[in-house]
């Protein structure tokens, strides 16, 4: 593996980069990278989704008011969203890392940052890691995200499903309906 990572926009298919990790964090930090993007550490051999790399923080889902979980993303794109007027000082956040849940009001980030100012500086206080935290810290952290991923992993798996019999449904009666297989 090396330090060069590329980014697929999800939105427009444009691949970014080579870049490095620390400039991919950025990004994530100024809510440049969405939970649909994907990143490639292998030349572009491989992609995964922005949010399973843990290095970029992106360890929270948003409770929008129409009740629609918004995220894995980072607390940049939150203080997006709230200095846009998207949420309030009231929403629900899950952070996925921690397993907790909690009003935006309550975090740590939203007491010591102006929610209209984003940048690096002011984005990852209280989210990164602090640096005298123990291996067995990291590894319980690590193996809650795990957890956690492989539970959306099982949601989304039926959803998938769901929509497999939606369509075979819908193919039967359109099939009824014509006397054709649709297109």
């Amino acid at each position: 593996m090396t330090n060069e990572w590329h980014l697929l926009k999800a939105a427009d298919r444009v691949v970014h980069g080579p870049v490095s990790l620390d400039q991919l964090r950025s990004w994530a930090a100024e809510a440049k990278i969405s939970p649909l993007d994907k990143v490639s550490q292998d030349g572009r051999q491989s992609w995964v989704r922005a949010p399973m790399i843990a290095e970029l923080q992106m360890d929270w889902l948003i409770e929008m008011p129409d009740s629609y979980l918004y995220g894995p993303t980072s607390v940049g794109t939150i203080q997006e969203f709230l200095a846009r007027g998207e949420i309030d000082e009231h929403v629900m956040l899950i952070n996925c890392a921690e397993s907790t849940t909690g009003r935006l009001a309550d975090q740590p980030f939203y007491q010591v940052s102006p929610h209209q100012v984003r940048s690096a500086e002011t984005v990852f206080y209280g989210t990164a890691m602090p640096e005298n935290s123990h291996v067995s810290d990291t590894i319980t952290m690590l193996k809650q995200r795990i957890h956690w991923l492989e539970k959306q992993v099982m949601e989304l798996q039926r959803d998938l499903g769901t929509s497999h019999e939606y369509a075979a449904q819908l193919r039967s009666q359109f099939t009824e309906a014509t006397g054709r297989e649709p297109m």
